[in-house]
């Protein structure tokens, strides 16, 4: 992979993920304006549909940025799967890992410290990037060698990646404006979406190389070919 196509990959991972956050980040005041509300519209199946909504704009932004890069690498890339199992897998898992702290408003009681806040959000990135990548790996297999190596590319990112987030969408404060929020939501998009495409990008040229013991082969063989006639103290070369 060319410097160029990194910069396309890091680039769509940044829009994809500002993309998120920032809807992320609506839908969590959206659900914070509505909590005062009477009846249906304050409720918690409307709350759950928003976060939900939330997540799925993120991860169809990030399977379809993703998506349009790899197959410019690999064309005869699917990527109406690669859309799908990212959508589920990232969407409705962001959007499960923040319910409980948007539904929870002002009841939640004293807040996590930020070490606390962050170690979390670390540890369901842990959880999610395998899980992610071997979806992501299964819509790889039939344009790439080496698909499974894509599970580790993810298990490396996600950590951090959603330790940025949770960093991000704990700044703002209940009496912020909803601008401010989604302007938060953004540049934390594009921070967390810039990590993920540095971390992850270098990996896409291993998921179709060659296993190691092939590389490794053509120059061991001629080697061992030297060694075994310096024993004998014979050229390599040389008639019996």
């Amino acid at each position: 992979m060319n410097s160029t196509a990194l910069r396309q990959w890091t680039s769509a991972c940044a829009l994809a993920e500002t993309i998120g956050m920032t809807a992320a980040s609506g839908a969590a005041k959206a659900v914070q304006a509505l909590s005062d509300r009477p009846g249906v519209l304050g409720g918690t199946a409307v709350a759950l549909g928003l976060i939900v909504t939330g997540g799925l704009v993120e991860g169809v932004a990030l399977g379809t940025a993703q998506g349009v890069v790899l197959s410019r690498i690999w064309p005869a890339l699917a990527r109406g799967r690669y859309l799908i199992v990212t959508v589920v897998l990232a969407g409705v898992g962001w959007a499960a890992a923040s319910a409980p702290s948007v539904l929870a408003g002002d009841d939640s009681g004293t807040e996590p410290s930020l070490a606390l806040m962050l170690a979390g959000g670390a540890g369901i990135g842990l959880v999610m990037g395998p899980v992610l990548g071997a979806a992501q790996a299964w819509a790889l297999r039939s344009v790439v060698r080496r698909p499974w190596r894509w599970v580790a590319a993810n298990t490396v990112a996600w950590p951090p990646v959603m330790a940025v987030i949770f960093f991000g969408a704990s700044r703002p404060a209940d009496s912020w404006s909803a601008p401010a929020v989604l302007g938060v939501g953004a540049v934390t998009g594009i921070a967390a979406g810039a990590l993920l495409g540095i971390l992850t990008g270098p990996w896409l040229p291993s998921l179709d190389a060659p296993a190691v013991r092939h590389r490794v082969g053509p120059i061991a063989a001629p080697r061992l070919g030297r060694d075994r006639s310096a024993s004998s103290g014979r050229h390599p070369h040389a008639a019996p």
